[in-house]
């Protein structure tokens, strides 16, 4: 009887065993789907914000026909496709943004155009779905990372080869921590 137990047992500990395995990775890959998803998400963001910018730079270009490299600089932006180069995408567009709106310092009808203040706004609200969508990202990153970091899921994802994903990275946070430099005056 003995026997039979041992030789019953054995292949339901394997069987359990193997089903984990393929419940735990099955639930890797969903995370790792869930950061893809959020990572176009980011991307669709990312194109609507390039979208106006580039209308922006078009109503700067009528007011200002001769700075071509600021507008220039505009139109090379371009999509990336991996979390690494999202961060630099969104720097440049960043850059891009304050160059129009020192144009627009040097040419009062400018900053003063209705469409050109129409896309300020729109720019602000982009700007918050940009944020947004790097908040679902880095969401979906940390939810996959604790899985890959405890035990025993590390294992399978050892196996299937996934490894810590970095989060995206807010630029230049140095400045945005202390308000010891902050003016007062108004």
């Amino acid at each position: 009887m003995e026997k039979y137990i041992s030789l019953i047992g054995l292949p339901l500990v394997v069987l359990l065993i193997g089903l984990w395995f393929i419940k735990s990775s099955n639930r890797l890959n969903r995370y790792l789907v869930k950061i893809e998803e959020s990572k176009k998400n980011l991307d669709i963001a990312l194109a609507k914000r390039y979208d106006t910018i580039c209308e922006m730079a078009k109503v700067a270009k009528s007011f200002a026909k001769h700075e071509k490299t600021t507008l220039l600089d505009v139109i090379k932006l371009r999509q990336e496709t991996d979390l690494q180069s999202l961060g630099k995408a969104i720097k440049d567009q960043n850059q891009a943004i304050d160059h129009i709106y020192a144009l627009a310092e040097a040419y009062p009808d400018l900053k003063s155009s209705q469409e050109f203040l129409r896309l300020q706004e729109e720019i602000d609200d982009e700007n918050e779905q940009l944020a947004a969508a790097k908040r679902i990202v880095n969401s979906n990153i940390s939810l996959i990372n604790q899985e890959i970091v405890s035990f025993p899921r590390s294992l399978v994802a050892k196996v299937k080869g996934v490894g810590k994903i970095d989060f995206l990275q807010e630029e230049d946070l140095t400045g945005k921590k202390s308000i010891h430099d902050f003016n007062y005056d108004l």
